[in-house]
């Protein structure tokens, strides 16, 4: 009985020494992870600007290089069935995206890790 109850206050010990590794942990994790999605963001954001505005020259060049032959309407035209295109396979493409590993598996870890020593405690 005494036995029990001394593996009861190691255990006990070790879970009040871990909580505050715990916290520190998920504090740590929560900012690594606010860091890489504003990363994330703002590359994306950028990659967005900047094929807007390449797709918005290229066009413009194409149709101005017609402009003084027969093929002017037919290459605004063109221009703009392959903008379409091109959002629409985006859009397609969007879903297929994979999700980035999350920070917080660490803690899931450490955690797992605990309770398996504590179970061998025990």
């Amino acid at each position: 009985m005494f036995e029990s109850i001394k593996k009861a206050k190691q255990l006990g010990a070790l879970a009040l020494e871990r909580v505050d590794d715990y916290l520190e942990l998920v504090r740590l994790s929560a900012e690594i992870q606010v860091q890489n999605w504003k990363k994330q963001a703002i590359s994306y954001l950028m990659v967005a600007l900047f094929s807007a505005l390449s797709l918005i020259f290229l066009g413009l060049a194409v149709i101005i290089t017609c402009w003084d032959t027969p093929y002017r309407i037919l290459s605004a035209w063109g221009i703009a069935g392959i903008y379409a295109l091109i959002a629409f396979l985006v859009y397609a493409a969007a879903p297929k995206q994979t999700a980035s590993v999350s920070a917080f598996d660490v803690v899931r870890d450490e955690l797992q890790q605990d309770i398996k020593l504590m179970k061998d405690v025990v």
